[in-house]
């Protein structure tokens, strides 16, 4: 009985030192893309939702009210075609600079993300945008093959977003 008290105190500890470790291990993901339209040109794709499908690989389907507090329905689609359905809550919108979201894997600290956009209007008239996410979460330390295809999904809709940007001109 002793043996097995102690065994089981010491998985708890282990546990807790593992979860203590793993909420400060953050993991953060920034994208840049210097792109040729004025940010308000960038915001007006960024935000029609509903054409997603037409040039984003990434994020192939989003809709919700784009307002803080709300909360969006998204599909993400990893490089290997498999699909996951978030619904982020909507913490930031600024329009023509910033939409900021916060997507929870299960009830929350276990593998967070914050979802940024960020859109930097230049004196010439082309914007610079920085998308990017804040993982945090008892998880984080376990999803580094995730999170590498992330970025890559990240650079693929940047370049998507530029090229739609260029269709649009025409």
């Amino acid at each position: 009985m002793i043996i097995t008290l102690v065994i089981v105190a010491a998985i708890v500890a282990a546990a807790t030192a593992y979860a203590i470790w793993a909420m400060g291990q953050e993991h953060r993901i920034e994208t840049t893309a210097a792109l040729d339209a004025r940010a308000n040109e960038v915001w007006a794709v960024l935000t029609d939702f509903p054409s997603y499908g037409e040039w984003n690989p990434f994020i192939t389907e989003i809709s919700g009210l784009l307002a803080e507090d709300e909360r969006l329905e998204a599909v993400f689609v990893q490089s290997n075609g498999k699909t996951s359905r978030f619904r982020p809550r909507v913490l930031r919108v600024s329009p023509a600079r910033q939409i900021r979201w916060l997507g929870k894997l299960g009830p929350g600290g276990l593998f967070d993300g914050e979802h940024y956009f960020v859109l930097e209007p230049q004196s010439d008239g082309t914007t610079v945008l920085t998308h990017g996410e804040r993982f945090t979460g008892v998880l984080v330390p376990l999803m580094k093959s995730l999170l590498a295809d992330t970025e890559q999904g990240f650079a693929s809709m940047n370049a998507a977003l530029e090229a739609r940007l260029k269709s649009i001109e025409d």
